[in-house]
């Protein structure tokens, strides 16, 4: 495989801009939802309490 600084322009170009963004994951304690102030789960993509998105889900 080519070195990064020989690869083509468009190999270059399309592989910077493809980076995936990483979610952070809250503490445990630092984990509720922004809307009702329920704590939830890591695994939880719905609040428990008013059923809205968690941000890991809605912003990940």
């Amino acid at each position: 495989m080519l070195r990064p600084e020989s690869a083509p322009w468009w190999r270059r170009l399309f592989t910077n801009a493809m980076t995936p963004a990483y979610v952070v994951v809250r503490d445990d304690s630092q984990r509720r939802c922004p809307e009702c102030r329920a704590a939830y789960d890591l695994r939880d993509a719905y609040c428990p309490s008013c059923h809205v998105a968690t941000p890991e889900w809605r912003f990940g």
